[in-house]
């Protein structure tokens, strides 16, 4: 398995300000919502991570159908990991490639 690239890493940092996206805690690891077992484009692409804390990570993974249903978790099937939108402490966002966010009324379906 690659490491994560130094550029996506920053990307999903600084897109989070250093902070957990779903508590707004210090986050300390990369979360890929799509399983990095599916090695594409966007394995290790910013679209593919999120920021969590120690916690929110075991959490997403303990509970793997409502860290879905808020977007943490992206099933194999989904090509680009950037049309699932992510549900974070402060609401519904949508995420590039790029390591954009973009705050959303709603979220897409």
């Amino acid at each position: 398995m690659s490491a994560i690239p130094l550029e996506s890493r920053w990307a999903v940092v600084n897109r989070q300000w250093g902070l957990c996206f779903r508590c707004m805690m210090k986050g300390t690891e990369w979360h890929h919502r799509r399983g990095r077992s599916v090695v594409d484009a966007h394995t290790h692409c910013p679209c593919n991570g999120v920021l969590l804390c120690h916690t929110c990570h075991a959490w997403a993974h303990r509970n793997p159908e409502a860290a879905q249903d808020d977007g943490l978790i992206v099933l194999r099937s989904v090509k680009e990991p950037a049309l699932v939108n992510l549900h974070g402490f402060d609401g519904w966002w949508a995420i590039d490639c790029a390591g954009q966010s973009y705050a959303l009324e709603r979220p897409r379906k």
